[in-house]
């Protein structure tokens, strides 16, 4: 499937991996490739979204107040915990990584490449349906922006909803864009 991906696409998908593990995260999430289509502000998804009124900046605080889970290796009441006391706990899990070359805990994320959960994978599967459904021979950076709005569920549904942004919106800019530039 991957040798249908735009080279933006791709690169989704690697920012993707960096955000996990920037994130200390186990494994890619379909969050982490929402928050993997921020940096290319020129990708049809990003053009989409600002038309819509969402900023980067904004998709990122929601993700981080519905989606993140702390360290990844701790809970949410661990890390809440730390903070409380004044300790980032995924800056000392990031120092560990660094010193000890991984992270000690089984299943930790490592300078490797990471695995992706079964959202991420439905996700990217979704992706290509909404290419084919579009007739598109290729699956863009807007294909993975609609896959993740049809997908989404827990967390990353309401991190949609916070910013008010559906499945049938999204559609339809893409489609009045293609239209435009032909």
């Amino acid at each position: 499937m991957f040798e249908r991906f735009t080279n933006r696409a791709r690169a989704v998908v690697v920012q993707a991996q960096q955000e996990a593990r920037e994130q200390l995260a186990p494994a890619i999430g379909a969050e982490h490739l929402l928050l993997g289509l921020l940096p290319d502000d020129q990708s049809l998804a990003m053009r989409t979204l600002t038309e819509l009124g969402v900023g980067p900046a904004q998709v990122r605080e929601a993700v981080e107040r519905h989606c993140a889970s702390g360290a990844g290796l701790l809970d949410d009441g661990d890390v809440e915990a730390l903070r409380a006391i004044g300790i980032d706990a995924a800056e000392v899990l990031r120092r560990a990584e660094a010193e000890l070359g991984v992270l000690p805990s089984a299943g930790a994320p490592t300078k490797w490449r990471l695995r992706m959960t079964a959202e991420a994978k439905k996700t990217l599967e979704l992706s290509l349906r909404e290419a084919v459904a579009l007739k598109h021979k290729y699956i863009g950076t807007e294909h993975l922006l609609l896959g993740l709005l049809r997908g989404a569920s827990g967390g990353l549904a309401e991190v949609f909803a916070d910013l008010g942004v559906t499945h049938d919106q999204v559609r339809e800019v893409v489609l009045a864009t293609l239209r435009r530039t032909g």
